[in-house]
């Protein structure tokens, strides 16, 4: 028993002598842009102090939050009386300093916890923070806590004379948020004691100009309110993010503000092109903040940028945002950190885009698309257009979908590594150039991913196919190469030689057309493919872009009024009459193209489907539409046939191939006209 005694006292004493090294004194979990690390990039941070006189080595050490544990596998001094920083961007690989999590901005308990994995040394809980305010202890290694408006990271934290332990409420409006009729009178409340200070342009409430409230505000034309609470003893409150339109608007529209300097100043402003061409900048310099309000009125604040390569030089210019509170949740589940408002604003590009994207989901493509959403846009309570609401294509995304720990994810006709290595894909493109065995090809390339974005690139004539390029493989063994679907606004005239065109291309680029059509197995699959997905396809094309014009024709129009004078666009029922006739014209163009190219003799078949109450007719996989159609197809070139019947229904036989099965592969090109008899069951 007294054995037992001393080794808890001296367990004690040691803990408690731990705890003398090491704490926690400062922590900000909302870097937007203040505080770098030695990479230039601006993520949350924790700052260890030691008051001792000897170092401590965190080797062994963990840091923990919410579930999450991060444990130091490496050595990491912290000298007598530094200010150790750590980098909490979820990137632990990047040096012995970064933290494997980021922190939770809406507060939590952090803990410090000693090699042994047991003695938790430390504990710091916090609540929700505003951005770029930091809480810590005050002074250094005391109870006392306070928080900091100008955090001092790495450095002594500053004696304020009186420490700030509470922020203040922000205003509330009395009246919703939406159109409504003009005027109207806005009253905004909040304590006792507090001054408001606002804004109706979208500015911030902080600026010398903006004004104190005193009474109700008269409202007369659409404005953007922006509002905040201040008391001396206490952090300023949250802002007030508030669109209030005047007149009908859309109900499913997106509200974006930002500061008019953050969009229109000639030096700073991303929008204009400025003194210095501002709208072609890129990077983190030229990101502003802003705040996102749904149709539903939930704002969130922002990170804003512009975004695309083309779009910059037009006036409708897509942007990309940032979620600097909790995630955007996209379609299909997806919850990540970035989105993406596109602007379409190249002639035919939203029907073109759509169209694509719809085929993809209709008849399950092994591509990955971005799910869009068309929104009408508000940019400080002025009517922007059109636009398509999606998540970013990078790695969360694709992480999100996959369910993959980790990626390799490539982008651009260098096909440089956005995540992970470029290594794998070059060992990959070297054999598809090699001409080397199927199965070795398998091995590291999703073969049905690529044949599908060959497909799609040769039917369009995707005019800058060779830069529009994103690929990735799940980190693990036996990941193999995807494509991902996207910006497919560019389409060639409908006898254009696309084939040629992509065949000529000096160096090896996506979607590998020559390299495809070289191979004797591959050429086989491609032209398989292309076959069926012409026959259940883009055979449906002119139909599916019909009800996507039909669903969002009274947007479209609203779009091209909004830019007519500003933007070369056709009108949306003219780009709407060009696809229909594109997807009349392109396939005898492309089939004999590809017949030309490949010395196989092109056949036409006449092939019935049945009415769905009977059943299906698959081709390579794809439901063909009911009813008869004159299907392209090539000599030597097997497909694989498949009959389903429908519930009450038996497959009796095929008229016009010799398959003695329900399913099966056929030279479909000896056949001149095939079709699936079905009868019903008697009950």
């Amino acid at each position: 028993m007294m054995r037992a005694l001393c080794f808890l006292i001296l367990l004690c004493s040691w803990a408690m002598g731990v705890r003398a090294q090491l704490i926690i004194n400062e922590l900000l979990p909302g870097n937007q842009g203040i505080t770098a690390d030695s990479a230039g990039r601006t993520p949350d941070w924790i700052e260890l102090y030691n008051p001792s006189t000897r170092p401590v080595d965190l080797q062994g050490w963990r840091i923990a939050m919410a579930g999450r544990q991060h444990v130091f596998t490496h050595s990491l001094l912290v000298a007598p009386k530094e200010h150790r920083m750590l980098w909490c961007d979820g990137h632990a690989d990047d040096g012995t300093d970064h933290i494997a999590f980021k922190l939770a901005r809406e507060g939590g308990a952090l803990l410090l916890i000693a090699p042994d994995g047991i003695t938790i040394v430390d504990v710091f809980s916090y609540r929700s923070i505003p951005g770029n305010v930091s809480i810590g202890r005050h002074p250094d290694g005391a109870k006392t806590w306070s928080y900091f408006t100008k955090p001092s990271a790495g450095g002594t934290n500053a004696l304020l004379a009186v420490p700030i332990r509470t922020q203040c409420t922000p205003p509330a409006p009395s009246v919703a948020a939406g159109a409504r009729p003009a005027p109207f009178l806005l009253e905004l409340c909040t304590e006792s004691d507090t001054r408001i200070r606002y804004t109706l342009d979208g500015s911030s409430p902080r600026d010398i100009d903006a004004l104190t409230y005193t009474a109700p505000i008269r409202v007369d034309t659409s404005v953007v309110l922006r509002a905040m609470a201040q008391r001396p003893d206490a952090l300023d409150s949250d802002e007030l993010f508030a669109t209030y339109l005047i007149g009908e608007h859309p109900s499913a529209a997106l509200l974006l503000s930002l500061a008019p300097e953050d969009l229109w100043d000639d030096s700073t402003g991303i929008y204009t092109t400025g003194a210095f061409n501002n709208n072609t900048r890129r990077g983190k310099a030229w990101e502003r903040a802003g705040a996102l309000e749904t149709p539903d009125h939930v704002v969130s604040r922002v990170g804003v940028r512009l975004s695309g390569s083309g779009s910059r030089g037009a006036r409708k210019r897509s942007f990309k945002l940032y979620a600097r509170e909790g995630t955007f949740a996209f379609e299909d589940s997806v919850a990540v950190d970035e989105g993406l408002l596109r602007a379409d604003a190249t002639a035919g590009a939203f029907l073109h885009n759509t169209l694509l994207e719809e085929l993809v989901r209709r008849h399950g493509l092994e591509l990955d698309v971005q799910r869009s959403l068309p929104v009408p846009l508000y940019l400080n309570a002025k009517p922007w257009g059109l636009y398509r609401w999606m998540p970013a294509k990078d790695g969360d995304w694709l992480k999100e979908r996959t369910g993959a720990e980790a990626l390799d994810l490539l982008e651009g006709p260098a096909f440089t590594a956005l995540s992970g290595s470029n290594d794998h894909f070059l060992r990959a493109q070297t054999l598809l150039v090699q001409g080397a065995p199927i199965d070795s090809i398998e091995a590291l390339v999703d073969i049905g991913s690529l044949i599908d974005l060959a497909c799609m690139d040769l039917w369009t004539g995707r005019a800058d196919h060779e830069m529009n390029v994103r690929c990735y493989r799940p980190r693990r063994p036996g990941g193999r190469w995807h494509w991902v679907l996207f910006d497919m606004d560019l389409w060639a005239p409908p006898n254009e030689n696309s084939v040629q065109r992509m065949c000529l291309t000096a160096a090896p680029e996506t979607p590998f057309v020559p390299q495809l059509l070289a191979h004797p197995v591959l050429q086989e699959r491609s032209l398989a493919r292309i076959t069926a997905m012409q026959a259940a396809v883009f055979s449906q094309a002119a139909h599916v872009a019909d009800s996507i014009h039909r669903a969002h024709r009274a947007a479209l129009l609203a779009d091209h009024r909004r830019w007519e004078l500003e933007l070369d666009l056709p009108h949306p029922d003219s780009s709407l009459a060009s696809i229909t006739r594109f997807a009349s014209a392109r396939p005898d163009h492309l089939f004999a193209h590809l017949a030309r190219h490949t010395g196989r003799k092109l056949r036409i078949v006449r092939v019935e489907a049945p009415p769905a109450e009977l059943g299906q007719v698959l081709l390579n996989g794809l439901t063909l539409p009911t009813g008869e159609q004159a299907v392209r197809c090539f000599s030597g070139v097997d497909l694989l046939l498949e009959a389903r019947p429908a519930p009450g229904v038996e497959f009796v036989g095929w008229k016009g191939v010799d398959l003695d099965s329900p399913s099966g592969e056929v030279e479909l090109a000896r056949a001149r006209n095939l079709r699936a008899v079905f009868r019903m069951v008697a009950p």
